[in-house]
């Protein structure tokens, strides 16, 4: 019977030595992304300030192109969340979002080139086109809404 006992005894010992190597990770992990969600929270990136670059091209000379400060403004007051994607941030989601005023007016400031700049609302994750501009073909052929920068 004293056999049973220690053997018994050195099973139920192993089992709590392997749940301690087991938890010990998970419980490391599980901090680690409490602390991450944590961090993603309560960041809020800045506004982009209007900047200028320069590069030469091929055919020589100095181009510098012109960055100006746009407003995009759009209605959507029962809307969770409202992103801008464009030419200008490559049509990623995740980058502009926007900030909703007191009447359901969704806001970003950003630096664009002056000329044609193509983009999207991303309304809940919808794509809506902006209901005061004029509209062109975009990526994967879908219609896009246009403001021109001078």
């Amino acid at each position: 019977m004293t056999e049973h006992k220690q053997g018994k005894a050195a099973f139920w010992a192993m089992v709590l030595a392997v749940l301690a190597l087991v938890c010990v990770p998970s419980i490391t992990w599980v901090s680690a992304l409490n602390d991450y969600r944590r961090f993603l929270s309560g960041w809020t990136p800045a506004p982009l300030k209007a900047t200028s670059t320069s590069f030469t091209p091929h055919g020589g000379g100095r181009y510098e192109p012109t960055l100006t400060s746009v407003e995009f403004r759009h209605k959507a007051p029962k809307a969770k969340s409202v992103e801008l994607v464009g030419d200008f941030n490559a049509w990623k989601p995740g980058l502009l979002k926007m900030t909703r005023g007191v009447d359901g007016v969704w806001t970003v400031s950003i630096p664009v080139l002056e000329g044609r700049n193509k983009y999207l609302f991303l309304v809940d994750g919808e794509p809506t086109v902006d209901p005061r501009a004029d509209t062109a073909d975009g990526p994967q052929g879908r219609r896009v809404s246009v403001k021109n920068v001078k």
